[in-house]
Parts: C-alpha cells; structure tokens; sequence
C-alpha cells in the first residue's frame, strides 16, 4: 500500500506521526508532503520523518483561489510520480483535489466545525470525513464519527510519557511552578473575526501569574519587548514534556488547549471560537474558556489557588480515556481499508 499524507500545520506532525510507524512496520511505503508552516519542517526532521516540500505559489491573500488551485496542481504531479493508493490529510482540501484528480480515494480528519471555507472546498471532493463524536454540526452522507479526538493520536498515555528529563534538560525545573501561555498569529482562514488576549493586557496578566507559577510564552508572532523576558525557547518537539508538567496552560491556541486537557494539565482557552472539541473537554472539567482577558486572569487565578488542581484533572482526564477508541489504530486501519478501493 502507497499513501500520501498531506501535512500543512505543525499539529498534523503529531497526528500522523505513529501512524506513520505502524504503516512503515507493516510493509507500507508513505510520502509526506508539507506546505511549509511554522515549525512542521522542525518537526518532522525531529522525528526522523522525510518529506517533500509543495508550497503554494506566493499571491496576495485576495487571490486565494489561485493559491489553492496552485498548490493542488503541484500536489497531484506529486501524486502522479509517486502513485499513491489512497490520499489523507487533516482538513485537507489540497488532499481532497489531488486525489480527486488522480482518481484516489481521500480520508480528511476535521474537529474544526468554524472552518466553513475549508469545508465547501474540500468535502465534495473528499471520499470520507472522520470526526470527533463530540462534533456539533449535523452528520453529512460520508461522515463518520469516532469516539476520541485528535490529540489522543500522539498524548494519550499509551503513545507518551512525560520526561521529567526533558524538562530539566531545556533549563526548567518540573517540581517548580510555571505555566504556559500561547499567542497565536490569528492569520488562519477560520480566526477572521475572532480574537483573544487583549494586546494592552497582556502584561498585565502576566504579572498577575507571576507571585503564583512562572509563566512563560510561546508564541506565532514577535513578541513586543515587555513580554519577550517570559519568551520559552526550546525545541518545538519537547513542548508536550513542557506542558505535562506546568501548573496550567493558558492561551488562544485551541489546539494547545486541547492537548493540555489530554495531558491532565488545567487548560484556559482564551478564544471567541466554539468548537465541540472544547465543549467535550469542558464538560470532563479540564478545560474552561473566556474571551476576556480578565475573566481569563480570574479563571488562571483559581486554578493556580487549588493545591490538588493538577492531580485532579490528571483523574478526570483517566475517567475521559476508558471508553475511548485508539486513534491511532484508526488511522492506520482505515487507511488500509480505503487503499483496497484505490488500487
């Protein structure tokens, strides 16, 4: 079995990342290819995984379409040189024209309900769509809901261990308490619109942590000279070691928070989005979300205030995993299903 695996945020290296290995044990020869974002190319060279650059032309965000057609042409030359037998991708628009195009079945994994624009654009195109069972938008024809969520393909305890290691390795001490905030760039597609932090907050907030947990930033943008002493510098790959140990994460990034909630670890979403995702991890106790920054500063506050928080959401999270699928397994399994229907 040939499989292309089409990759364009940092989130979907870990995603795929031990499906990868299975399909490889099994057999199976698989071709990454990445539009470049952030910290994907680090990624995948930290794990040892080779891949193929496809960017999109560079156009003016008003030409998006022809952004979009750019790379989905230069995806299926890819495809036709490497002749895959089924095309997979988280949201994955570009997967869904490529293989539509190359006469391949296509599996897109979406959580992200707000995504409108990607939806229109790729789920007509797409042979299946798997999701989360806590998603909130009706059912279409060729979707398919499981019992778990992205995260758990790489966080949950049978695919990670937390390091102590590893944090005191990258200069922090894991029995000191810190705590992790993340800024996003608000530059995708979905987040017009939305916001989070108040920019002439943030300070601020900080230093309402402070006397509680070192907080420390890691962040999509620059940082402006006030914040950029609390700036976290580590490799990119060992931030889950990071958060496992952390008294609370904190931020925008919806798909940090959700990781946080994997781990155990209090998580705060600072973000006007709604998401089943969030409602799922709301509900279990581990995740609250604001669009105010001060109401974010008061929800941080109490968690930081309950000596027992962590090891609390550390049982939530235990009683969340038993009747949860392995997504990992999934992946791999209906991958091999779908590539018997394109060859």
């Amino acid at each position: 079995m040939r499989v292309l695996i089409d990759m364009g945020h940092p989130g979907h290296v870990h995603f795929f990342r031990h499906a990868i290995r299975k399909l490889e044990a099994k057999g199976h020869e698989v071709l990454v290819s990445v539009q470049p974002k952030e910290v994907t190319a680090q990624l995948l060279q930290a794990f040892d995984i080779p891949y193929t650059v496809v960017e999109s032309p560079q156009l003016p965000p008003f030409l998006r379409p022809l952004k979009v057609a750019g790379r989905d042409f230069k995806l299926f030359r890819v495809g036709r040189r490497f002749k895959p037998d089924v095309v997979t991708a988280i949201a994955g628009s570009w997967a869904a024209h490529a293989a539509f195009m190359l006469r391949k079945p296509s599996l897109l994994w979406d959580d992200t309900e707000h995504h409108k624009w990607g939806h229109r654009a790729a789920w007509p195109f797409a042979t299946a769509i798997y999701s989360p069972d806590c998603y909130t938008l009706p059912k279409v024809a060729k979707q398919v809901f499981y019992k778990g969520t992205h995260d758990l393909a790489y966080l949950h305890p049978t695919y990670f261990t937390p390091s102590a290691e590893v944090v005191r390795d990258v200069g922090l001490d894991p029995q000191a308490p810190y705590c992790i905030v993340r800024l996003v760039s608000w530059q995708a597609v979905h987040d017009i619109g939305e916001h989070g932090f108040n920019e002439r907050k943030m300070l601020e907030f900080m230093q309402a942590l402070e006397p509680h947990a070192r907080p420390l930033i890691t962040s999509e943008k620059p940082l402006p000279p006030e914040l950029s002493k609390y700036q976290l510098r580590i490799p990119p790959h060992q931030i889950h070691h990071v958060m496992a140990f952390a008294r609370l994460c904190v931020g925008e990034g919806g798909t940090m928070m959700t990781e946080s909630a994997v781990l155990g670890t209090p998580a705060v979403l600072v973000n006007t989005l709604p998401a089943g995702v969030f409602e799922e991890f709301k509900r279990h106790g581990l995740l609250k979300q604001t669009a105010d920054t001060d109401e974010a500063t008061r929800l941080c506050l109490s968690w930081l205030a309950q000596p027992d928080a962590k090891a609390r959401c550390l049982e939530r999270r235990d009683r969340y995993l038993n009747d949860r699928v392995d997504v990992t397994e999934l992946i791999v399994e209906t991958l091999e299903r779908f590539a018997k229907q394109g060859r």
